[in-house]
């Protein structure tokens, strides 16, 4: 029979990554053969906080799994699964530089902030653009950007919390950094465990009326 972890990954992996614990119980369910023992659903969450760096019952020993701080408890996902954001090719590596480099003005229009919570909403979501579903498909893979709707940098200061970020397809995020596009809560798509503060939606609608 398979180890507890061996199931809980597999039933991850059916769950596209990542899910709450109360879906992670039904999988492993339908994964490892009955009888069940009573201390069945202790004995996963157990399981997944000995393998995380995530919980204080951390080993030290393996660190498998995510849990997405701020999201309420619960929800958890294979780190193996959390994506790198692709690089366009037209990139390229960047040069060494100079001590002394030359100064001249120049416009930066956009900076695409993909911090590690980011990346693990973008898996939560499936990449599925919340403002109007998109689902992105580039080669054999799915990609959305993910927008802190309070910018990070000055002079906004936005936190790095998922209250304050939204998954979307390239076309909305650019309307939210340009603040061209309103948010409206109830057209937003939810999942369970996260939701959009309220605080950082009425900051992105009064800048885009220009308060």
């Amino acid at each position: 029979m398979a180890t507890w972890i061996e199931d809980i990954v597999s039933a991850l992996e059916k769950l596209g990554g990542v899910a709450p614990l109360q879906e992670i119980y039904k999988e492993v369910k339908n994964i490892r053969p009955a009888p069940h023992p009573k201390s069945f659903d202790a004995t996963i969450r157990g399981a997944i906080e000995r393998n995380s760096s995530d919980s204080k019952a951390h080993t030290g020993s393996n660190d498998l799994f995510f849990s997405v701080h701020g999201l309420g408890a619960g929800i958890w996902g294979l780190r193996s699964y959390v994506p790198t954001t692709p690089i366009a090719n037209d990139i390229g590596l960047l040069p060494i530089g100079t001590a002394e480099p030359a100064r001249g003005e120049q416009t930066t229009y956009r900076v695409l902030r993909d911090t590690d919570l980011a990346r693990k909403l973008k898996l939560m979501h499936k990449n599925k653009c919340q403002i109007c579903s998109l689902t992105l498909r580039i080669k054999d893979s799915t990609y959305s950007e993910a927008h802190h709707i309070i910018p990070l940098g000055s002079p906004h200061n936005g936190p790095d919390t998922p209250e304050n970020i939204i998954v979307v397809c390239p076309n909305c995020h650019v309307q939210l950094d340009y603040f061209s596009m309103e948010l409206v809560p109830g057209k937003i798509a939810t999942i369970a465990g996260h939701s959009i503060g309220d605080k950082s939606i009425k900051y992105h609608n009064d800048k885009v009326k220009g308060l």
